[in-house]
């Protein structure tokens, strides 16, 4: 029973614990709040006993004073502050959208030259095509000399058709003359024959 109870206690001291140091913070955080509201709280202590004289009252009021200045001031200095971060705020907030706006150009130019360099690899490839058949084609004869040979090879042909039809010619003119030899033989061995 005595070790249960330990440990339910053990929580409520660090509960405790935990209680305390957040009070801690917080009055270390309202000090001046508090220092000045004390400050008021004895400034009206003194105007309302019966019992302080006035240099009392004069005394507690310009502690009063004292202590508002100095809280005012504290304010301002807070209110400067606020008003730097507000502004690097706002200045990393412009800065971060210029920095978005930038990447996102980036981007499209990235896009854009990825594009550009896709097509002019196309016509890379294409002008070598073209120069490739280019060579190829400086390679061949000209128009002209390929006419030439042509005219030369037809005129060639065209000669050998005449000496083939005059070679025909002249053959069929010998044929006939054998056949006429031949025929003159033939009747010339009959009368041979027929004088025997």
């Amino acid at each position: 029973a005595n070790s249960r109870g330990k440990m339910d206690a053990t929580p409520m001291v660090e509960e405790k614990s935990t209680d305390e140091v957040v009070h801690t913070r917080f009055i270390v955080q309202h000090l001046p709040l508090t220092t000045l509201f004390k400050r008021f709280q004895n400034l009206s202590k003194h105007l309302t006993d019966t019992k302080s004289d006035t240099e009392d009252c004069e005394k507690a009021y310009h502690i009063f004073l004292r202590e508002l200045a100095t809280y005012k001031l504290n304010l301002s200095k807070a209110a400067v502050a606020l008003n730097t971060v507000d502004r690097e705020t706002e200045m990393c907030e412009s800065s971060r959208k210029e920095i978005e706006r930038k990447i996102e150009a980036t981007r499209k130019e990235l896009t854009s030259l990825k594009e550009e360099l896709t097509e002019e690899q196309i016509q890379r490839s294409h002008r070598e095509e073209y120069v490739a058949l280019a060579k190829l084609i400086n390679q061949l004869p000209t128009r002209k000399d390929t006419k030439g040979k042509i005219d030369a090879v037809e005129k060639e042909l065209e000669a050998l058709l005449k000496e083939q039809e005059s070679i025909e010619t002249e053959m069929t003119e010998k044929r006939k003359q054998f056949a006429l030899f031949f025929h003159s033989l033939s009747k010339l061995q009959e009368s041979f024959d027929a004088s025997k």
